[in-house]
């Protein structure tokens, strides 16, 4: 039954001093202050993890976040802190800061040096359940070609380091330097993943299956398909909306409402170039990417039809799940634009990036109980 397909969230997110807005690596002191055990740490002392609940509705998902960002946010405030949902920080330098340390984390730290070092980027993590008689290989296969749609809806990570990109996703940028990311490949079956898996860590090149680090993959402990492509969403409507989409998505996957689309003519090798590319394009244009249509149009397809196209034909199955609103706010994004959109925009009109992360700040705050409503709806909307 569709309403098996449960659907929860890890968010991400920056902790930032609440005079300066740069980022501070104290997630240990917040995580002391912390009573209820629902905030984790990270790699990095600069951020803090949430994770859902098992939610069967959008609409209870959305719940959830206001919760916990509320919650969140008061505990680092005891610390004088505050937190930003934002794939990157837009001025601090990794040297400031400092990594967590003990067990996994120095594992990660020594095996991948640098990258693990620099690594401050903020996502969101959708998980979608699949039932266990479901096959998670075959939906693999057909939901990985959406990577570059729900990129380009996320993308709030343009400024890095005090500059502007020049992408809308820098944060995915940073993430395709490790092994193992990216568009995962188009595998035959449960069988062969497995073989492919145990493989690799009897060779010594990934340490467990949780090495795997495409864009979507089957979770290594939850019975779930993780989408670990977008990034942390500035406004909770927007995360609670792709969290819809990429459940719509996986539901419609499983009945056969959305297909695989195959290249008549290319071999698996080249289509899964296609796929890369557009990802890459989602990350560099965002909402103004344009994708290389792996079996219709060989003009390509703008992204925002693209997604557009996408939500016309899950959207029958996302209003059967109860999602319908949620999904409907889709559209709002593509009007509007993605954070790094907005974001861009707040910084023409402040023009400091100090100001840039108070807008953050206010952003994440929004509809959680503690946010300035009214003088946020009407600041770059």
């Amino acid at each position: 039954m569709s309403s098996d397909f449960t659907i929860g969230v890890e968010e991400e997110y920056q902790l930032v001093d609440a005079d300066t807005g740069a980022l501070r690596s104290r997630a240990r002191d917040v995580l002391t202050a912390d009573w209820t055990a629902e905030i984790r740490p990270e790699l990095q002392e600069t951020t803090l993890e949430i994770g859902t609940r098992i939610c069967d509705s959008a609409q209870e998902l959305d719940r959830e976040l206001r919760r916990l960002r509320f919650q969140v946010a008061t505990t680092a405030a005891a610390e004088g802190l505050e937190i930003a949902a934002a794939g990157t920080h837009p001025f601090s330098r990794w040297e400031e800061q400092v990594t967590t340390s003990g067990g996994r984390y120095d594992r990660i730290v020594d095996r991948f040096r640098r990258i693990a070092r620099d690594e401050h980027n903020f996502g969101m993590h959708v998980h979608v359940a699949v039932p266990p008689e479901q096959d998670r290989i075959a939906l693999l296969n057909v939901v990985r070609v959406f990577i570059p749609h729900l990129i380009a809806l996320c993308a709030s990570s343009p400024f890095y380091e005090g500059d502007d990109s020049g992408y809308s996703s820098y944060r995915m940028v940073l993430w395709r330097r490790w092994p193992n990311s990216g568009i995962p490949p188009r595998l035959a079956s449960r069988d062969e993943y497995r073989r492919f898996v145990d493989h690799l860590i009897r060779s010594g090149a990934i340490g467990d299956e949780r090495n795997l680090y495409w864009g979507v993959r089957p979770h290594a402990i939850y019975p779930t398909l993780e989408f670990r492509v977008t990034d942390a969403c500035p406004r909770l409507d927007d995360a609670v909306a792709v969290a819809a989409l990429v459940r719509a998505l996986v539901v419609a996957a499983n009945e056969g409402v959305v297909v695989e689309p195959r290249c008549a003519g290319y071999s698996e090798a080249a289509e899964h170039a296609i796929l890369a590319n557009n990802e890459w394009g989602a990350m560099r244009y965002g909402l103004d990417a344009r994708l290389v249509d792996p079996a219709a149009d060989p003009d390509g397809i703008p992204v925002r039809d693209a997604i557009r196209r996408l939500v016309d034909r899950v959207g029958p199955v996302a209003e059967r799940l109860g999602d319908g609103p949620a999904l409907g706010r889709i559209e709002t994004i593509l009007e509007r634009g993605n954070g790094a959109d907005r974001m861009r925009r707040v910084v023409r009109a402040v023009r400091e990036h100090h100001l840039l992360v108070r807008w953050l700040v206010a952003e994440t705050m929004l509809g959680t109980g503690i946010d300035r409503r009214r003088a946020q709806r009407g600041a770059a909307a």
